[in-house]
């Protein structure tokens, strides 16, 4: 389980979160593009993945999707429902928020 400093340390210095942030405007379209399956469900691999695809790889991307799904799987199934992406861009703004303020910005 990742912890918010973990997700936090783990934004690299030079992404734009707030880009990413916007990125998740249209929940619709993400939510298909992620359920490949057409499942109706997406897993923390699904959303490691959309991380991958804005540019935060590895260990970094494993740690943010951890720490991100946690907070969004509320019924704790293992899997996010297209409601549940609804906090992801404010989720994403206060880790970036908190992290340009442990930089000194």
């Amino acid at each position: 389980m990742s912890s918010e400093q973990e997700a936090i340390d783990s934004i690299p210095s030079d992404i734009d979160i707030n880009n990413i942030s916007d990125g998740f405007n249209n929940l619709t379209q993400i939510f298909h593009m992620l359920d490949r399956n057409n499942d109706g469900r997406i897993t923390k691999e699904d959303l490691q993945l959309l991380f991958e695809q804005f540019g935060i790889n590895g260990t970094a991307a494993n740690t943010l999707s951890k720490y991100i799904f946690q907070l969004l799987d509320r019924n704790n199934n293992g899997e996010i429902e297209t409601s549940d992406l609804v906090n992801v861009g404010n989720i994403l703004w206060n880790l970036s928020q908190k992290k340009q303020n442990s930089d000194g910005y």
